[in-house]
């Protein structure tokens, strides 16, 4: 796209394909008949990538992808246009299920690990990275680190972006988080449950605070349907999500970090690119297959965005 000022490098390093399937009613310990399968693609970076494509710019997916799974994975990238570029592995890429009961807004998850990396896999990774071009780069780093990868993975990939000018939206708790923040990521985009595991305590305002004193630029705290909460040296800002009715939130975390590549990617400020994120997260949940937005949900529900300054 035209508009587009700088690049899109969206890090989802354990992709998956997800199958969404439906039931009329779903009960424990009895015999569930199956009602539609749907099978598209999933993972943190996998989905960022999707969406950031459908809000029209050219993002990359760097990943891993093994066996057929991973090649059914590519197959429907290709489909839906979004460029990546992936190191193959020996270990099959996994599998991941969605289920939903008609009626009902409850969803259950059945999350597949990825199988652990090889001795060469993440060392080859560094390599394809170090290949790209990060100067003004907008990098979305998402997700857990799949079994074999260094604990300081993300520390790596923030370091390079650090040195060659990028900015990192690091959306990960844990010391993999921990580690990243010694090189400055512009936003750590994280949960509150995610939050509070990672820096202990139960007030959010002082998580925020330590994991700036640590070396984040900006935090940004998202509570599903309930507010946001934006932290940076100067300021604590409350926003406000569209009320919706929601088919499938799945998804929607990574929509919001999509909205916000997209828009930093552009130019606009931080609270235009958050604005846009809020709604992006919205329009995905209105939404059976996750990492989908219309365009014309996500412009309808960007006016509904409420912010509220301290």
């Amino acid at each position: 796209m035209s508009d587009l000022l700088k690049p899109i490098i969206c890090c989802g390093f354990a992709p998956c394909v997800q199958r969404i399937i439906e039931f009329s009613k779903l009960e424990k310990d009895k015999v569930n008949r199956v009602l539609r399968v749907t099978v598209g693609i999933g993972g943190k970076g996998a989905n960022t990538a999707r969406m950031a494509t459908q809000l029209g710019t050219t993002p990359k997916l760097i990943g891993f992808s093994g066996g057929a799974n991973g090649r059914l994975l590519e197959k429907m990238l290709v489909r839906e246009g979004v460029a990546f570029r992936h190191v193959g592995v020996a270990g099959e890429t996994r599998i991941c299920q969605t289920l939903v009961e008609a009626g009902s807004s409850e969803i259950t998850e059945l999350v597949e690990e990825m199988p652990p990396l090889g001795g060469d896999d993440w060392p080859r990774m560094v390599e394809l990275f170090q290949s790209l071009e990060l100067s003004g780069a907008v990098v979305p780093l998402s997700g857990k680190l799949p079994a074999g990868a260094p604990v300081d993975a993300y520390a790596q990939i923030a370091k390079m972006v650090d040195e060659r000018g990028g900015r990192i939206i690091l959306d990960a708790p844990n010391e993999p988080l921990l580690l990243a923040l010694e090189y400055k990521p512009f936003l750590v985009k994280i949960n509150d449950s995610e939050l509070l595991a990672t820096f202990g305590g139960d007030d959010l305002l002082l998580a925020c605070q330590e994991m700036i004193r640590r070396g984040a630029q900006s935090v940004l705290i998202t509570r599903g349907s309930r507010s946001a909460f934006y932290v940076d040296e100067v300021q604590a800002v409350e926003i406000f999500p569209p009320k919706i009715e929601a088919i499938n939130p799945v998804g929607s975390g990574d929509a919001v970090t999509a909205g916000i590549a997209v828009e930093l990617s552009r130019g606009k400020d931080i609270f235009e690119a958050i604005i846009t994120g809020i709604a992006c997260g919205a329009a995905n949940a209105l939404n059976l297959l996750s990492g989908f937005l219309k365009l014309e949900d996500v412009k309808r529900l960007h006016s509904c965005v409420r912010v509220k300054s301290d």
